[in-house]
């Protein structure tokens, strides 16, 4: 009895792009928990900008902490939802990002 080849195993199409825009929403997925890292470093950014007024460097009020509580992503958009809190103060945060290829940020609405 001969046996016959087994043929290379190749992902197909379809299952390169859905692991490929996985890849994707992961890496927007952790851009936006770095920017909330960010804050909580005492660092201007777009979603630190309803405290500031800018995304240029300012000073953040003291004491400002942003608890991430959920990031949906899909594709280059991404929806951060979290909670900012100061002294005596909370506010609930959603912002809508949206990342070009390189990871920049091209559009933030908080």
């Amino acid at each position: 009895m001969t046996k016959k080849p087994v043929a290379a195993i190749t992902p197909s199409a379809g299952l390169h792009e859905l692991l490929a825009a996985r890849s994707l929403r992961e890496r927007n997925r952790e851009l936006a928990l770095a920017l909330v890292a960010a804050g909580n470093r005492g660092e201007s950014n777009h979603l630190t900008r309803p405290w500031t007024g800018t995304t240029t460097p300012q000073a953040l009020p003291a004491g400002l902490r942003l608890t991430a509580h959920s990031v949906i992503a899909d594709h280059d958009a991404v929806t951060p939802r979290a909670t900012a809190r100061t002294e005596g103060a909370a506010w609930s945060l959603i912002a809508e990002l949206r990342f070009d290829a390189a990871g920049r940020i091209k559009q933030c609405h908080p």
